[in-house]
């Protein structure tokens, strides 16, 4: 009797001695907790960069974009008016008389393409009227000017008899920007006719003249003005967005020129 009392006391006090044991190992220790809560912490910052890092690079895509556009606006509008420079709707009675565009023939021409102000702008006419006279139309004219210190792309809206100025002050009556100076700064604006060649014709072999077929080498370049102010209020160490484009326009109607 002694010995199953015994033996009992010795189970119970082993299962009270197990059970103290268990609710010992319920929590964790400050280490454990001060590790896990390091682990937490570094993930949750390396999620935050790269977060960070993916809606910088949206919003440059976003900025780039954005750039482009205006720049590309500017560009298409003065390449398919270049293109066409010197049109004559009386073109047509030039087929099989390759003089008709002397002075006085049917399709007279009224100038060049003229490139000046160091190759920052440009001057053409165009039959606008279609009807066979482009003295009576406005001159078609494209500059680069800086106002403010943003440079802009500039369109001549000048009446017809009105010659463009490409000298004249930025933000005359007479030119409309193209490209909008609170958005993009154009930094650089560059137009040569390098490609263009003439070539000599006679007829009759009592005359000659020279038929000038052009190319219009066009460069354009420009940056964001948000980040620009960035950079001037020191929380950017550089301007990131730019953009340079360029076009090659092949002129459709080729100048005469008489010689003798």
């Amino acid at each position: 009797m002694k010995t199953q009392m015994k033996n009992r006391t010795i189970r119970n006090s082993g299962g009270n001695s197990s059970c103290r044991n268990w609710k010992r190992q319920a929590g964790v220790t400050l280490i454990e907790a001060m590790i896990s809560l390091a682990l937490s912490l570094l993930v949750t910052s390396a999620m935050v960069v790269l977060m960070a890092n993916s809606l910088g690079t949206s919003t440059r895509v976003i900025h780039m974009s954005q750039l482009t556009d205006e720049m590309r606006n500017a560009m298409s509008m003065m390449t398919r008016d270049v293109r066409r420079a010197n049109y004559s709707a009386n073109s047509l009675y030039c087929y099989g008389y390759s003089k008709c565009g002397f002075a006085g023939g049917n399709a007279e021409q009224t100038g060049d393409i003229q490139i000046g102000a160091g190759g920052s702008c440009f001057t053409f006419t165009l039959d606008r009227g279609f009807d066979g006279d482009a003295t009576n139309d406005a001159v078609g004219a494209f500059r680069r000017v800086t106002t403010g210190g943003v440079g802009v792309i500039e369109m001549w809206i000048g009446a017809g008899g009105t010659t463009p100025d490409c000298a004249s002050a930025a933000g005359a009556a007479n030119w409309i920007e193209l490209t909008d100076p609170t958005t993009v700064n154009i930094t650089a604006l560059t137009i040569d006719d390098a490609g263009s060649f003439t070539k000599e014709f006679s007829e009759s072999k009592t005359s000659t003249f020279d038929s000038r077929q052009r190319e219009i080498h066009i460069v354009m370049q420009g940056r964001l003005r948000l980040e620009e102010d960035m950079v001037t209020a020191g929380s950017l160490d550089q301007t990131i967005v730019a953009r340079e484009l360029e076009d090659i326009i092949y002129v459709r109607n080729d100048f005469i020129v008489p010689t003798i």
